[in-house]
């Protein structure tokens, strides 16, 4: 086995033959390279080419439906601020396995659209450093631009991560942005942070859609935005999650031993939980000094007996003509249609429950 000593003298190589240097650029690049050759890849060689057969691939798509329904608005609006320049938007599992993809028609024609495919595997063992599996590596944003993959085939890609968290701060899946040219572009990772931020916080409010939820900034005009911290309490005080924003904002004062709403902010939450369930905005200052602005985000859904429809009516739902032949347009399609039945038949319901326009929902509904 060699040395760690020997595997960055073989890395700092690789970075001269290339002419780039990466402690201008990003460390995590340069130890992802002496990770691939501890583990026997060769720069100069092909990629493992890790692709997952039709049934495992329909396995995890049912495994992962439930956050699939959240990734697939996320993406197409990705999709719609970056198209046309030989993009493709992407959404991997925590396994690095891609499991939906948005191409451009100039991407669509490139050699990376035929490797960059559902079922494809994109852990750095298999595939090198790229954007990608770096992320889920790091478990933070990352750009691998060029010359800074490991494998010299991937040098005309740029690949732009950010990885999705769940309340427990696992990472669910990642978000992914590819181009067929070998740029940095900080703007770009700044879209895919977004939108990995705002599958996040779908993500929060569904799983604790049975606990009211507040949201909470040190700037009131930001309590709207995905910069938020959002906290779920009961009516106890007791707190059952916070989402990531707030584990940042309140560093040194929230762990995962917190519960109490008091424990954090110096007024007891019931004598501020009416005020604040009546949609107001309430001012409160941490054990720590700092001032924050509080206020209802989410009401709970009441738990209750099931409204089950009767069962001698099976309904089929079929993606209209707009939506029909794209895999992820007729999920959203579907999607809106079986919401709307459940709601009956109420489009502001729709609207406010998938979080889109009561346009969007009328073009969706198909008449049976």
């Amino acid at each position: 086995m060699l040395s760690y000593r020997s595997l960055v003298e073989q890395a700092r190589a690789l970075e001269k033959e290339r002419g780039i240097s990466l402690d201008f650029t990003d460390k995590n690049i340069a130890d992802s390279w002496v990770r691939c050759f501890e583990q026997g890849l060769r720069p100069n060689a092909e990629p493992l080419d890790s692709v997952l057969n039709q049934k495992e691939l329909s396995q995890i798509h049912e495994k992962y439906q439930d956050i699939r329904q959240f990734i697939t608005p996320e993406l197409e609006l990705l999709y719609s601020q970056i198209a046309g320049s030989k993009f493709m938007v992407a959404f991997a599992n925590n396994e690095g396995v891609v499991l939906d993809t948005i191409y451009d028609n100039e991407f669509l024609n490139s050699r990376a659209s035929k490797v960059v495919i559902p079922g494809s595997v994109w852990l750095e063992k298999y595939r090198g450093t790229n954007g990608l599996g770096l992320s889920l590596q790091t478990k933070n944003p990352t750009i691998v631009a060029g010359g800074e993959h490991f494998f010299t085939s991937h040098g005309g890609l740029s690949c732009f991560a950010s990885p999705i968290f769940d309340h427990e701060q696992n990472i669910v899946g990642v978000v992914d942005a590819s181009t067929d040219t070998a740029n940095r572009q900080d703007h770009t990772l700044a879209l895919v942070k977004l939108s990995a931020k705002s599958v996040e916080q779908k993500i929060f409010l569904d799983t604790f859609k049975h606990t009211n939820i507040y949201s909470f900034h040190p700037r009131s005009e930001y309590l709207h935005t995905n910069s938020i911290g959002l906290i779920a309490v009961n009516e106890a005080g007791q707190i059952e999650g916070v989402n990531s924003n707030t584990r940042i904002m309140l560093s040194g004062l929230y762990n995962n031993d917190t519960k109490d709403f008091y424990n954090i902010f110096s007024t007891p939450f019931e004598n501020i939980a009416h005020e604040m369930n009546a949609e107001k905005v309430v001012q409160v200052r941490d054990w720590l000094g700092s001032t924050v602005f509080i206020k209802l985000f989410q009401k709970q859904i009441t738990k209750g007996p099931t409204k089950i429809k009767s069962p001698t009516k099976n309904i089929s739902y079929k993606p209209c003509c707009e939506c029909h032949g794209s895999t992820l347009k007729e999920q959203k399609c579907l999607l809106i249609q079986k919401t709307f039945d459940q709601v009956n038949g109420k489009v502001t319901a729709v609207s406010k429950t998938l979080n889109i326009s009561r346009t969007t929902v009328y073009k969706h509904i198909v008449k049976k």
